[in-house]
């Protein structure tokens, strides 16, 4: 048999099941936040990690010019190199269906048996691919519209077009089409050959020995090779140092968000916790006069704290058998729907036991610790006390400022007055209640407000890009050709020819850094005009003078303004002065100079290898449809172009990138209103079952069930409708902060804050909707409340 302090317990439980299920989904949707964030949290990187290692990575990949499997044997005998490996890459245009093409990322491959590096696994189709065919990226096949054994048409700089047939799929972890707005695919050298290259190497990709996580380490191996091959009488145009080493491209940025939702993961425990505060706090109240009488028949304080914390551990035991299983499926699809955007395969070895403890303490510790409180003090009473309460409210209702304010009201109806006298009556309570309400209301609001603030940044970088079309030419061409090309497309009413180049950083101890490109502009031109942070732009009389991006002085930070800057451009070495600082968003370590200027350092007066274009519209149509009669036009004249690409695309590009990050935060902001939603409805349940009596005499007076029914409607909405003031203005700070998180985070820089005055209106839309329905069940019980329930109630 039971013991009498079980018995009490779970009849507690059974009496009031409306409360009981709403404080153990309250405790659950904390705990599941706190099982879907750890397990992906850890899920995450583990997957990505196994995914990225069993590729071999590349310790270092460098830029070099054309080169054959004679250099790739002399780097493999170095000092330091544990392996070494020859690639070539080039751009193509692929057809992805009628009038549309896209860029694609095509890599050749001496041998696809003995793949060292960086390598790709083979899914379906051939392999190797046959010649003059070609093997895609798994994610390329439905960026490109396309499937194993379609076919598809390549582009090539003289405007030649060649039929391929996708001869299979391989896996490449490196890539992800979607994200990169861009395909890859892979190709034999004699395919290379035939689609007009040289099929000789652009890209050696090496390992190191020792330590391959070191960056330390692996610089000065790079160092020797680069020396080695610069001895050799190559150019080496560029190095790239994954950071960290070894980690894949997107782990920086998982870690960054796995951060920001643990924060708010948190928040919503610590919110689940309010509702095991209200919900005990009520039950202590009611049950005041049991506790007098269990004192007076010897029961001590310590028995009654342990009568009531164990019904807070069921409430807890219950709730992780919830929240335990939908966390677990939670992070898994976490982990799957990332997984899918980066292009990688996802281990699916289940929630670690680490995160099932964290689990269990969150589950049970969380709602001990928080109505420890109120269990101590509601048990600490005396019998005298207990047994002559006054009840609701303990007499002191009607002596606070509020509730004499509120008395002085007239020109309300009473019923509308009662339900405004309620709502402030248990301020302990309504305190708790606004404050998972409020929360949840400013996650909401600064959420949307971290899209507007994305949404701002992307406009004003682009407004700074006074063009519509980049257009890349396979080779530099004469400045006078492209340019007289271009203006007679019509629909094009401006042309400039930029200059660009690369090279690596010479410290003052001879060491080398990786390259940093140099973008060579007009004298004063008005087709892109960056934001200045320090110093000034370039003048017209500047010769060797740079303006420096922001963003290179985190990978270079003791740059600063009036320093020269030494570069090494086609063997030679070149000092730039520093005279301005500019905030330039989506670019690598980059530097602006006078287009002449750079022209005479490299030899390359009077030609150009990239042009912006300016049009008469500015949507995206037309400026799809100028680009396609640019690159139509070029091809008729025999001017061989690369690519190009407008500026409504890679609009699309960097906001798609950016909604995946508000996705993520409006996830939490949801299981946030949730909680807030939860404990709106268990208060006045709570509040309904304490006016048992008052909503009796109500009846007995004549009031209807419909009046009953508004005036706890009334109640609840009046709440969500408080609850929404204070979030308004809390949300503002939060946004703001959130917002300079989110962007030092995943941009490295500060963005453009816009508070949400839409999101603020959204919310309040949403919380008298969640109020008027967290209400309804609690004023449905009240309006069906008999004479009989009054006089059996205690």
């Amino acid at each position: 048999m039971r013991s009498p302090r079980w018995r009490k317990v779970l009849g507690d439980l059974w009496s009031n099941k409306t409360r009981t299920l709403l404080v153990v989904l309250s405790i659950a949707v904390g705990v599941f936040a706190v099982g879907m964030i750890g397990g992906a949290r850890v899920m995450l990187p583990h997957d990505l990690a196994a995914a990225n290692d069993a590729s071999n990575p590349a310790s270092a990949t460098l830029q070099i010019g054309p080169f054959d499997d004679q250099l790739v044997r002399t780097i493999r005998r170095l000092p330091g190199v544990d392996d070494a490996e020859g690639r070539g890459t080039t751009v193509f245009q692929v057809s992805a269906g009628p009038g549309v093409w896209k860029y694609t990322m095509v890599k050749v491959i001496p041998n696809f048996d003995d793949l060292r590096i960086g390598t790709i696994k083979p899914l379906s189709g051939a392999w190797p691919p046959p010649e003059k065919q070609l093997l895609l990226e798994r994610s390329a096949l439905a960026y490109l519209n396309t499937q194993v054994g379609g076919t598809v048409v390549v582009e090539l700089p003289d405007g030649t077009m060649r039929q391929m047939r996708v001869a299979g799929a391989v896996y490449d972890v490196t890539w992800a089409s979607q994200l990169f707005k861009a395909g890859s695919a892979y190709i034999t050298s004699d395919t290379a050959r035939w689609l007009g290259q040289s099929g000789q190497f652009s890209e050696l990709l090496i390992t190191v020995t020792g330590d391959r996580h070191d960056i330390a380490h692996i610089k000065p191996v790079v160092s020797q090779v680069r020396e080695k091959i610069e001895r050799s009488g190559r150019t080496v145009d560029f190095v790239n140092i994954p950071d960290p080493p070894g980690k894949h491209w997107a782990d920086s940025v998982l870690v960054a968000i796995m951060v920001v939702m643990s924060v708010l993961g948190a928040i919503s425990l610590v919110m689940s916790g309010f509702l095991v505060v209200n919900t005990i706090s009520a039950i202590l109240t009611q049950q005041t006069r049991q506790i007098g009488v269990m004192k007076s028949i010897g029961a001590r304080s310590r028995d009654i704290v342990g009568m009531y914390l164990m019904t807070v551990l069921v409430f807890g035991m219950l709730a992780l058998l919830v929240a335990i299983p939908l966390g677990a499926l939670g992070a898994q699809v976490f982990v799957n729907v990332f997984a899918g955007l980066l292009n990688f395969d996802a281990l699916g070895g289940g929630v670690p036991p680490s995160v099932l403890g964290l689990e269990v303490a969150a589950g049970l510790l969380i709602p001990l610790l928080a109505a420890l409180w109120p269990v101590l003090s509601g048990t600490r009473i005396t019998v005298r006390e207990a047994l002559s309460g006054y009840g609701l409210g303990k007499g002191r209702y009607g002596r606070s400022g509020v509730d004499w304010l509120f008395g002085r009201i007239r020109l309300l109806s009473r019923p509308l007055l009662l339900s405004l006298r309620n709502t402030f009556r248990r301020k302990g309570r309504l305190a708790l209640t606004l404050s998972t309400l409020v929360l949840g209301g400013a996650m909401v609001i600064g959420v949307l407000s971290v899209h507007a603030s994305l949404l701002k940044t992307l406009d004003e970088f682009f407004l700074t890009y006074n063009y519509d079309i980049e257009v890349y030419m396979a080779r530099p061409t004469r400045v006078v050709a492209i340019e007289n090309a271009a203006r007679q497309v019509p629909g094009v009413i401006g042309v400039e020819s930029w200059g660009q180049t690369r090279g690596p950083r010479v410290l003052a101890d001879r060491t080398k850094t990786p390259g940093i490109t140099i973008t060579g502009l007009p004298k004063q031109t008005k087709l892109f005009q960056p934001k200045i942070v320090a110093g000034r732009w370039l003048l017209p009389a500047d010769q060797n003078a740079v303006v420096i991006a922001a963003d290179l002085l985190k990978t270079e930070p003791d740059l600063k303004l009036g320093d020269d800057l030494v570069l090494e451009i086609n063997g030679r070495e070149t000092s730039w002065r520093i005279v301005g600082i500019a905030q330039v968003l989506f670019v690598d370590r980059q530097v602006y100079a006078d287009n002449d200027y750079l022209a005479r350092v490299t030899n390359s007066v009077r030609r150009s290898g990239v042009v912006r274009v300016v049009t008469q519209q500015h949507d995206a149509a037309f400026r799809a449809a100028v680009a396609k009669d640019l690159r139509e036009r070029f091809k008729r004249i025999g001017l061989q172009v690369g690519g190009t690409v407008t500026i409504s695309e890679m609009r699309d590009s960097a906001e798609f990138q950016f909604n995946i990050i508000v996705v993520m935060l409006a996830v939490m902001a949801v299981l946030l209103a949730v909680v807030g939603g939860l404990g709106l409805m268990g208060t006045m349940s709570i509040n309904v079952l304490e006016r048992t009596r008052e909503i009796g005499v109500m009846r007995a007076i004549g009031a209807s069930n419909g009046a009953i029914l508004r005036i706890v409607l009334v109640e609840g909405v009046m709440i969500g409708v408080v609850s929404w003031l204070i979030a308004f203005a809390l949300a503002l700070p939060f946004s703001m902060l959130l917002s300079s998180v989110v962007g030092q985070s995943f941009l490295r820089s500060a963005i453009s804050y816009s508070f949400s005055l839409s999101g603020g209106l959204l919310w309040l839309g949403i919380i008298i909707v969640l109020a008027a329905l967290a209400s309804f069940l609690p004023a449905w019980n009240a309006s069906r409340i008999t004479l009989r329930d009054v006089l059996a109630y205690e």
